[in-house]
């Protein structure tokens, strides 16, 4: 490490978390409609260009931060999650409440690993004997999943799966975004910047855990840009012992890939009692009906992820953020 480096990644933390802190102002939120200041183009390029000052290695393809008392590597390109990483703020609010389900589970899905977040964070929480199955099946993101996996020393509590999860078993083609590695997607419209396209064998929920004689997991966590209506229609045996989801909703997404964000909620509002919208201005978690959701406005920008209990511990273990009593 250079002399100068600490002090780089220092001025380049502090730069981006003060954009992000004026990007979630309630006048950056009006001006731009409920969209983040990210979209304008020349504003992306500087936010990534300070990034890359501060924390790409020597290589010049890798970037590595340290997060929530993790090492993480992840590719320089990328555009979304190692910036938000290497500033501390990616997700900080979900991966908060993942970790406390994680200490609350056996065994967890981590649907769409990317390089590893989530994965590394839960494992780190699991409980002695507790198991997290990551499924990735992006080659890019495979290797830095890995890696990250190794360097925390957490590869004995992960199994790694190079496959993509649907409704049922096959192949799916995966589109590549040149924009960010949390792009990729089922749909080419969800990419943003098109590079290229990968097919990758495919399994279901259902059918992997019958496969592996595996008992229905206590969490699962689906990030799979649009493509979660399908993952959890490959899942509705497992839907039964309600599992506790972690997932995204973005209807435009979602329609891309072909599985609307109505299914998607009919599925889960069929199985679970309690739903939140996980609102990460206030960092809490707001009780949702059917109909909410569907109301214009009730999704957005920092209020676009859901959780689903159908487990009184694990609705516990979560109680510190609910906004009302359940």
């Amino acid at each position: 490490m250079t002399s100068s480096e600490p002090v780089r990644k220092k001025a380049a933390v502090t730069v981006m978390r003060a954009a992000r802190a004026a990007n979630r102002s309630k006048l950056a939120r009006t001006l731009l409609r409920g969209r983040s200041v990210r979209r304008l183009p020349l504003v992306n390029r500087l936010y990534h260009t300070v990034f890359r000052l501060g924390h790409t290695t020597t290589s010049g393809r890798d970037a590595e931060a340290r997060y929530r008392g993790l090492t993480l590597t992840g590719p320089a390109w990328d555009t979304a999650i190692m910036p938000s990483v290497s500033a501390g703020y990616y997700e900080e609010f979900e991966v908060t409440l993942f970790e406390r389900l994680a200490a609350a589970s056996r065994t967890i899905l981590d649907v769409g690993a990317n390089i590893g977040v989530y994965a590394c964070t839960g494992a780190a929480h699991l409980p002695p004997g507790g198991t997290l199955i990551a499924y990735e099946p992006v080659p890019e993101n495979l290797t830095y999943l890995r890696r990250n996996l190794d360097h925390n020393d957490l590869a004995a509590r992960v199994t790694v799966e190079a496959l993509a999860v649907g409704a049922t078993p096959g192949e799916l083609t995966v589109h590549l975004s040149g924009e960010q590695t949390g792009k990729h997607s089922a749909a080419p419209a969800n990419v943003g910047t098109p590079a290229g396209s990968v097919t990758i064998p495919m399994t279901s929920i259902d059918t992997y855990l019958a496969r592996h004689d595996l008992p229905t997991p206590d969490t699962n966590k689906i990030d799979v840009e649009g493509y979660e209506g399908f993952v959890l229609r490959g899942a509705t045996g497992a839907l039964t012992a309600q599992p506790t989801l972690l997932f995204e909703l973005h209807p435009e997404l979602q329609a891309n890939c072909g599985c609307s964000a109505g299914e998607l909620l009919d599925l889960v509002h069929t199985h679970y009692p309690w739903i939140f919208l996980i609102d990460e201005l206030d960092n809490v978690l707001r009780p949702v009906t059917r109909a909410e959701l569907d109301t214009p406005g009730t999704i957005g920008l920092y209020r676009s992820n859901l959780v689903a209990i159908g487990r009184q511990d694990h609705l516990d273990a979560l109680r510190p953020w609910h906004t009302t009593s359940t």
